[in-house]
């Protein structure tokens, strides 16, 4: 019987590894790929979300409150499923972790001056101020951290903030929608939120800071 000498070592699998292929999860985690690319599908959810913003932004000016509200739902609906993509497909990235956020304060934002623009809605300069400075400051924040290698990401102050805004702003589009006469207790509770987003606005603003501080004087 003819020799074809030794076997070569690239074909020598260990029985170990022979095992655990065998297994259906882990020849599943095996042969699953992680994008690296931009155009992920957590960060086009992301992307998307600034073109709603855009929309909404037309659609406040325009005085199509309805529309602007439901456009501005679809956006909140792209916030979750940007997250909840990331981590399912594992597809969380440096990029995304800032780009998240900047869009949503890019949104936020946007509707807040819009909003305080017309008469009526009780939303008043020095709140869209006191929101507008702190967004732009915790994101600067968040950049320097972040280029510096330090995970700087949403914090449970932050998230509930966010959510707080949107009530907000959705609250506000919903009586615009309702004019001329919305009902009394809508007229509150839109205020009551309005209240409590300015609030958490600066809670979460100390909490962030206060959390970044060790490691800025760690810089100095």
């Amino acid at each position: 019987m003819p020799s074809f000498g030794p076997r070569p070592a690239s074909l020598i699998v260990p029985a170990s590894l022979v095992f655990a292929m065998s297994r259906p999860e882990n020849l599943v985690a095996v042969v699953e790929p992680v994008p690296r690319g931009f155009w992920n599908v957590p960060n086009t959810l992301t992307v998307s979300r600034l073109a709603l913003a855009l929309g909404v932004f037309g659609l406040i000016a325009s005085g199509s409150y309805a529309w602007a509200l439901a456009i501005f739902g679809l956006a909140a609906v792209t916030d979750a499923l940007d997250g909840y993509f990331a981590r399912l497909l594992k597809q969380d990235t440096p990029i995304g972790r800032q780009l998240d956020p900047l869009i949503d304060k890019v949104i936020v934002s946007g509707c807040y001056i819009y909003l305080a623009t017309i008469p009526g809605t009780r939303v008043m300069p020095w709140m869209v101020t006191t929101i507008v400075v702190r967004e732009l400051l915790i994101q600067g924040l968040r950049s320097h951290l972040e280029g510096k290698g330090q995970p700087f990401g949403a914090r449970t102050s932050g998230k509930l903030k966010t959510v707080v805004q949107c009530l907000s702003i959705s609250a506000v589009l919903l009586c615009l929608a309702m004019k001329p006469a919305p009902p009394p207790i809508f007229l509150t509770l839109r205020d009551a939120l309005t209240w409590a987003a300015v609030a958490l606005t600066l809670y979460s603003g100390l909490s962030y800071a206060w959390i970044a501080m060790p490691e800025l004087r760690g810089e100095s």
